[in-house]
């Protein structure tokens, strides 16, 4: 699974430009109500959200599977990472054979770097922000996650991603694109204090060869 535009809402889009462009070094385009950054093969785009909007969202970029340690340097000297209770700010994954790191952008999303060691997408090159290949993950939260799980996996054609369907959270898709499914109102990981709200998303997807397009609140797949 692909996620090839992933549009969501921001209060401020100057901050965001500035965050995007300056920090990620990432190529940005300020039209009207709309941020348009090109995160690798994944088109971010950020709205205007109306004033008295409140809400974070989550969303994770792959990086290339040997470039864990180079992104975690290139990105910890221009931000803040994100530590758990313990002090952690990296975060193995056995069951993912994956490895990640946590940060905020301006607006305060939660935003993760993951490198999927089982992917084949190794690079000789020091570390750079054009090693930002794709938005992999989205965090799409609601008040039933087995139901909401069972309903996508049926009509995407995916598949419940290296676990069993889990009341609290339960991704679907594969190492290219996840949907992260959290109940509504848990935290988000690591120790982040922001909890997954349910909020206005556009997701395009690309499964297979399908076209799909998944947007909410109410969530709904065309």
């Amino acid at each position: 699974m692909f996620i090839r535009r992933l549009e969501i809402l921001t209060l401020d889009l100057v901050a965001q430009k500035e965050y995007y462009a300056s920090l990620l070094e990432l190529p940005v385009r300020l039209e009207g109500d709309s941020l348009f950054v090109q995160a690798g093969k994944t088109d971010l785009v950020f709205t205007q959200a109306p004033v008295h909007w409140v809400g974070q969202y989550h969303f994770c970029f792959n990086v290339p599977e040997n470039k864990f340690e180079q992104a975690k340097a290139w990105l910890s000297a221009k931000t803040s990472l994100l530590q758990d209770d313990k002090g952690n700010d990296e975060f193995k994954s056995p069951t993912w054979n994956a490895t990640s790191l946590y940060f905020k952008d301006a607006a305060g999303n939660i935003l993760e770097f993951i490198a999927r060691h089982d992917q084949k997408n190794a690079v000789e090159t020091p570390f750079n922000s054009g090693h930002i290949l794709q938005v992999s993950e989205i965090g799409l939260p609601s008040k039933d996650v087995i139901s909401f799980a069972k309903e996508l996996c049926e009509k995407l054609g995916v598949s419940v991603y290296k676990q069993e369907p889990n009341e609290t959270f339960t991704p679907i898709g594969d190492e290219d694109g996840l949907l992260i499914l959290p109940i509504e109102n848990r935290i988000w990981y690591p120790n982040t204090g922001v909890p997954a709200r349910m909020l206005s998303v556009k997701v395009d997807l690309e499964v297979n060869g399908k076209q799909f397009k998944l947007s909410g609140v109410p969530y709904e797949i065309v």
